[in-house]
Order: C-alpha cells, then sequence, then structure tokens
C-alpha cells in the first residue's frame, strides 16, 4: 500500500480548504474535524505536504479543467475516494476529478506537528470501528424495543 495514494481514501469526507504552492512542494490543508480531534494538540486538520510534484490538475464534472486554487475560489471539494493503484493519482471529489502527479509525501497537523500516515490510518480505523459499534447497538437497541 503507498501512502501518497492510499491517504486520499483514508481522508475520505475531508474538505480540501486552503493550498499552497512554492517550487515543486504542494501543501494542502484536509479539514477532517472528526479524526483531527483525536490527537493533541487540539486542531481540525491534517496538513499534506506533496514533494517534486510533476502535476497539478482539477477536472470538472463538465469536462473542463482547472487549477486547484481556481476551485478553492469557488468551493471547498471534499475528497470522495480514489481506485487509483499508481502515480498519478485521481481523487474523486464532490467538485470533480483531482489528478496529482507527486514523488513525497510529508504530513503534519495543523498546528505544525509532523505525525506518520501510520498514526492518521490508525486514528481513522479507530473512528469507524467506534462508529460501527454505536451504529450496530443503536440498530440492536431499536429492534428491541
Amino acid at each position: 500500500m503507498d501512502p501518497r495514494i492510499q491517504i486520499w481514501n483514508v481522508l475520505h469526507d475531508g474538505e480540501i480548504t486552503a493550498i499552497s504552492d512554492v517550487g515543486e512542494t504542494l501543501t494542502i490543508f484536509v479539514s477532517i474535524p472528526y479524526l483531527r480531534r483525536r490527537l493533541k494538540p487540539l486542531g481540525d486538520s491534517f496538513v499534506l505536504m506533496l514533494e517534486r510534484l510533476k502535476r497539478v490538475e482539477f477536472r470538472n464534472y463538465d469536462g473542463t479543467t482547472a487549477s486547484l486554487r481556481e476551485e478553492l475560489d469557488i468551493g471547498t471539494p471534499a475528497i470522495l475516494s480514489t481506485e487509483s493503484k499508481a502515480m498519478p493519482v485521481s481523487i474523486e471529489t464532490t467538485m470533480g476529478q483531482l489528478i496529482l502527479d507527486f514523488e513525497r509525501i510529508r504530513f503534519a497537523m495543523d498546528t505544525g506537528q509532523e505525525i506518520t500516515y501510520e498514526t492518521i490510518e490508525k486514528v481513522c480505523d479507530e473512528y469507524w470501528t467506534e462508529w460501527q459499534a454505536k451504529a450496530g447497538k443503536s440498530a440492536g437497541g431499536n429492534a428491541a424495543t
């Protein structure tokens, strides 16, 4: 499993809220409070630093292409998923398809502390395991009434 690709499935439902591109590095803020608040210090976003960037393209549902910055000027695309297995990665969002090609990725919290992919994945797995348990109890409780 390649964290450069899998992170987009881990952060599904997260919204791309801000970007910065300097040289060959694209920094993306992904707001996903229900995962981020499980880590200290308190925050609501993860920061993805895509290094040795080769391609950033946003394809709207009408077939037109735009820059990610232009898309952020009109809205905040929420990450849905990717089925990519290799670079470039194609990420489905609520506003269209984001296509990225880069060599390396680093992760941080919005408060600046670096974090590993494994930590983000663990927090996500824990959240969804707890969510499923609660949903099961709720469904079971309603069925017994």
